[in-house]
């Protein structure tokens, strides 16, 4: 996965980022920043960038890297690990721009681009970070980059000798302005999954619309008030995730999965829209 920025992009870490990333976490201007449990040993941080590459859905370690003379240099680091599963909740940490590529405004880019990868395309709800009290740089980060700040754990952790403050910021899929048309379709769906009342989740389907599957002997259903009747009588039993969002004139395309098993891929979705309804949607069973 590479998400690609204005002359900078964001990757997986891989196992030869190892040295790179432990040059980072050593650092004599970036280690006292990080929280004292961060890894600053060979094995435990290719431990990391190896769960990175087989979870990829609930851990990620990313390395920032930019562009010099058509060549790709790595310049900084930033990751997250899933934090509650049914509320889709991400925490996030890690943050480390080298001091040789501060000044650009690095790490606010790749911030917001890593927060609409992580809301948008791996389906988090809610992202939140915790940052040391003492850390000035970081708090005027977080704040740039859109964070909410939400309050303060009062000498909370030791460090440095001294009980020091964790200050903690959040941001929601909502705040980063008006949700596209295929995450509050979603989010109908799960608040259906959860309620039982299939009413307002078929309001979202045109008169005339279709649902089929390809993959499983069900459907087709065709009309609001039949798929409606569809799904008030056979329900499914958890939530949908989507990722990897491709938009294609009138049509959408996701990788969808289940809650119960975040990250892997089941299917995907196929959605024709007319206006703000769904005209046409295709699921894949795999």
């Amino acid at each position: 996965m590479t998400v690609r920025g204005d002359g900078f992009r964001l990757r997986r870490a891989e196992p030869a980022d190892v040295d790179f990333l432990l040059e980072l976490a050593t650092h004599d201007d970036i280690e006292p920043y990080l929280a004292a449990v961060r890894p600053r040993d060979r094995p435990a941080v290719l431990e990391e960038v190896d769960r990175s590459q087989r979870e990829p859905g609930e851990f990620g370690r990313f390395v920032i890297e930019v562009e010099d003379d058509g060549e790709w240099r790595p310049a900084g680091a930033l990751g997250f690990e899933l934090a509650n599963r049914r509320s889709r909740i991400a925490n996030l940490g890690n943050l480390a721009i080298h001091p040789d590529f501060r000044g650009r405004r690095l790490s606010d880019e790749a911030a917001r681009i890593f927060q609409r990868h992580l809301l948008l395309e791996l389906g988090f709800h809610r992202l939140q970070l915790e940052i040391y009290g003492f850390n000035e740089r970081a708090k005027r980060h977080a704040e740039r980059a859109g964070f909410v700040h939400e309050g303060v754990r009062r000498r909370a952790y030791w460090r440095h000798g001294e009980w020091v403050d964790g200050v903690l910021y959040g941001l929601v899929r909502e705040d980063l302005g008006e949700m596209r048309s295929l995450d509050r379709y979603i989010e109908a769906h799960n608040a259906a999954v959860r309620s039982g009342d299939w009413a307002p989740f078929a309001e979202w389907f045109a008169d005339d619309a279709e649902v089929r599957f390809e993959g499983v002997p069900v459907g087709p259903f065709h009309g609001r008030d039949g798929i409606r009747a569809a799904y008030e009588a056979q329900p499914p039993d958890d939530e949908v995730e989507v990722r990897n969002v491709r938009e294609e004139g009138d049509r959408t395309l996701a990788d969808y999965g289940w809650l119960a098993d975040s990250g892997v891929r089941a299917g995907e979705l196929r959605i024709t829209w007319d206006g703000d309804r769904i005209r046409e949607l295709v699921i894949t069973f795999e």
